[in-house]
């Protein structure tokens, strides 16, 4: 029972120390980047892009080995979730520094609460689709890692292609 425990909160743990190791790196590339003749605003923008590039393609590969072989050996399984987990972290250095540096200081609350919304309703019915392709799949796993490892890649491409920070609003 003990041990069931402390496997089931290792990924949320390992996400903590995660998002804190992010976001101090990111400060500290950010000071001593020096890319010769790149704006702040450039600078930024590579490593925004960079953490959430991590912090998207790393679960990506996480799940996706998952998806393709649920290992026997239940650590190994758990070693890839937690990995999952850590990796995801860095989004808060990623997108989750994004929408203050884009609204600047006035508009930065509504802007986040506003592209969080959808994030909030997709993992809401998330919830009920995993529920449904268990149901379906007589509780196989596989194509719900799958399909989550697919989010993420497509999530990844779209950032690091769209992506900059420079200031929208004032």
């Amino acid at each position: 029972m003990k041990e069931s425990a402390f496997l089931s909160v290792l990924p949320s743990v390992i996400g903590v120390f995660g998002g804190l190791f992010a976001g101090y790196t990111a400060d500290k590339l950010l000071a001593s980047l020096s890319v010769s003749d790149a704006t702040s605003t450039e600078k930024r923008t590579l490593v925004r892009k960079c953490y959430q590039a991590l912090s998207l393609f790393g679960p990506a590969a996480c799940l996706l080995t998952l998806s393709n072989h649920i290992p026997d050996d239940p650590t190994t399984a758990q070693f890839l979730l937690t990995g999952a987990a850590g990796f995801s972290a860095f989004n808060a250095a990623g997108y989750s520094s994004a929408p203050q540096e884009k609204a600047g200081e006035k508009w930065a609350g509504l802007l986040y609460s506003i592209t969080t919304l959808p994030g909030v309703v997709f993992g809401s019915v998330g919830v009920y689709v995993t529920g449904q392709i268990l149901d379906l799949t007589d509780q196989n796993w596989s194509g719900v890692w799958g399909l989550n490892g697919c989010v993420d890649i497509l999530g990844g491409l779209a950032f690091v292609a769209l992506y900059n920070s420079k200031k929208e609003f004032e």
